[in-house]
């Protein structure tokens, strides 16, 4: 794929610290896909941060690198970003960022002659520009892991925002390739695999998008068109639970937010990394099996759908979200087909 010619406008600055030369040589992947379903399927790297869209701040912040690959739909790339850019896309599509990671990998060419290093970030990062120079630094300041990784306040590693030592990379992802595959599996199984010096950064540095309410507290406001519902068309969680259509006031972002960030921290004490979960599929399970049963069949329902999930990803019958879509649909079909014959019996 023949690289993508840069745009003639670029909106962000060099002269700040954060692009201080390092005089690391590298090469870069920034991981730009996936279904964005928290934000109603609106792209976020199309959302727009103090003039440039969270991509093209992503591409500035790598812009000294040798080759960057962009794993997400093609777009112009920005002036701001690395003189070589091309565009390339996992299989099969939306398989997950591990499965992104080795298609980028793979898109950057032979190693042969490569920089040793590669940048690895999310195009979902309001800040990529200033979280990613100080890796570069401890990089450059010769850092003996195969990975520099960013590190939040609370201490958890950012597997998408790091530095990372190409031949140990490659043999990771390889070895995982053999083992099952990329598709459908955390991070966490890749990052096991390297010596990790992690890098702890100053707050809200790690801070992604991946909610409207999240993108609002950045001052990101939210587009016209496709994808980017309004405050009264955005799904209510709350409207699918048990007891909704009991007199239950609606939910508003508030408690949507809640949800969100609780199911998120569920992910990461569980050691899901990378698991997409489909909320309002799973309370709009929870509320058919409450009325078409009893109340205390809704966690009970959840819970067994969930297990029966796991076991089928888990065995390789299926990818982990075809695994559970499966799962949810058989039992809100038993769930249903319940409450038909006891509406037939009466």
């Amino acid at each position: 794929m023949e690289p993508v010619p840069r745009a003639g406008v670029g909106r962000l600055k060099r002269d700040t610290p954060e692009f201080g030369g390092t005089g690391l040589a590298f090469d870069a992947v920034v991981l730009s896909g996936g279904r964005s379903s928290r934000l109603g399927g609106y792209p976020k790297p199309s959302l727009v941060f103090e003039g440039a869209t969270l991509l093209e701040r992503a591409l500035g912040a790598v812009h000294a690198a040798r080759r960057a690959v962009v794993v997400g739909p093609e777009v112009e790339a920005a002036a701001s970003g690395p003189r070589q850019v091309v565009f390339t896309l996992e299989e099969p599509r939306f398989s997950g960022p591990l499965a992104a990671l080795g298609a980028g990998l793979a898109a950057l060419g032979e190693p042969h002659g490569a920089p040793h290093w590669v940048a690895v970030l999310a195009a979902d990062l309001p800040r990529a520009d200033a979280a990613l120079g100080p890796l570069l630094s401890a990089a450059a300041a010769g850092a003996d892991a195969d990975a520099v990784l960013a590190e939040d306040e609370g201490g958890r590693w950012q597997p998408l925002l790091g530095l990372y030592r190409r031949g140990p990379l490659e043999r990771a992802l390889a070895a995982l390739t053999d083992d099952g595959g990329l598709a459908d599996r955390p991070l966490k199984h890749l990052v096991a695999r390297l010596a990790v010096q992690p890098l702890r950064l100053p707050p809200g540095l790690t801070d992604d998008v991946d909610t409207w309410p999240a993108a609002e507290r950045w001052g990101i406001r939210r587009p016209d068109g496709p994808g980017a519902p309004s405050e009264a068309e955005e799904p209510t969680m709350s409207d699918t639970a048990p007891g909704a259509d009991r007199g239950t006031p609606p939910a508003g972002d508030d408690k949507d937010e809640i949800l969100r960030a609780w199911c998120a921290e569920l992910i990461e004490a569980l050691e899901l990394d990378g698991l997409e979960v489909d909320i309002d599929a799973v309370l709009g399970l929870a509320g058919v099996a409450a009325h078409a049963v009893v109340r205390p069949a809704a966690p009970l329902t959840t819970f067994l759908a969930a297990y029966a999930a796991g076991v089928a990803a888990g065995s390789g019958q299926a990818g982990e979200k075809a695994a559970m879509e499966s799962a949810i649909g058989a039992a809100r079909r038993l769930a249903k087909a319940r409450a038909e014959q006891a509406g037939t019996e009466e």
